[in-house]
């Protein structure tokens, strides 16, 4: 538990939350690595104001959306080189709006906005500013308790407890529904396989889910211990906008136990 205090407080140290202007988006886009931020805007708009928001993929916005469109104010979440460089240069062949934000060093093009953020945890600091830009905007009691665990205080323990209940020693991790915008950092920073509620053909695995989608990961815990499987179970008992976020902090405290 030692280790898990001194990577828990090291990890801990480094969230820090941005001051970020964001519009009002009806389409979202995201690359690769970038779901995290990207869902976390969706969710929070329409769990928070009640809006809807069409989140896909950047290559689905690059070969079926943007030529076609009517929506000329788009938000981006960029941080494959490759992928910005492409998208920048798509955006200002069409003369398309859009504010980006990324991890990378980007130059801006055409009637691009590009907010940089940086560091081991871009993304979740990323994802972190983007809710609390949008609950500190409203007034309702769910916005503020969001607001109250933004501030960390009560997190160490917490989150120390949760990274040990992983058993790093089954070869997969499933995510609930939930947490799915979490998969790419757990799967790289743990070097597991990660797979979802949607997919097929699991094996020793752990589980980790959330309060709301319970029932459905212990279906399939059901089946796996029925079929002999090795199971564990962790629930992130926490709020569900930022269940994700805190997976992927536990996946970076992992990383640095693992290394």
């Amino acid at each position: 538990m030692l280790q898990f205090s001194k990577d828990s407080s090291s990890i801990i140290s480094k969230l820090k939350i941005k001051d970020i202007n964001l519009g009002n988006y009806s389409l979202v886009a995201y690359g690769k690595g970038m779901e995290l931020p990207a869902f976390t805007y969706q969710r929070a708009k329409i769990n928070l104001e009640g809006k809807i928001i069409k989140t896909i993929p950047i290559y689905e916005l690059l070969f079926l959306e943007d030529a076609y469109a009517d929506e000329k104010n788009l938000l981006i979440f960029l941080n494959d080189v490759s992928e910005s460089k492409e998208v920048l240069d798509n955006l200002w062949s069409l003369g398309i709006n859009a504010d980006i934000f990324t991890c990378q060093k980007l130059k801006e093009k055409g009637n691009t906005k590009i907010t940089e953020f940086e560091g081991e945890l871009c993304e979740t600091n990323l994802s972190l500013s983007i809710l609390n830009n949008i609950a500190k905007s409203l007034n309702s009691p769910r916005s503020k308790r969001i607001l109250e665990e933004l501030d960390f205080s009560d997190l160490k323990d917490w989150i120390e407890k949760k990274s040990s209940e992983v058993d790093l020693n089954l070869p997969e991790i499933i995510i609930s529904p939930v947490l799915l915008p979490s998969k790419y950092y757990v799967e790289e920073n743990l070097g597991k396989i990660v797979k979802t509620y949607y997919d097929t053909n699991f094996s020793n695995s752990t589980l980790i889910y959330t309060g709301i989608d319970t029932l459905v990961m212990r279906r399939i815990s059901f089946e796996l211990k029925k079929n002999n499987y090795n199971v564990k179970e962790l629930l992130l008992d926490t709020e569900p906008l930022m269940a994700p976020i805190y997976l992927t902090i536990i996946s970076y405290i992992l990383k640095n136990k693992i290394k």
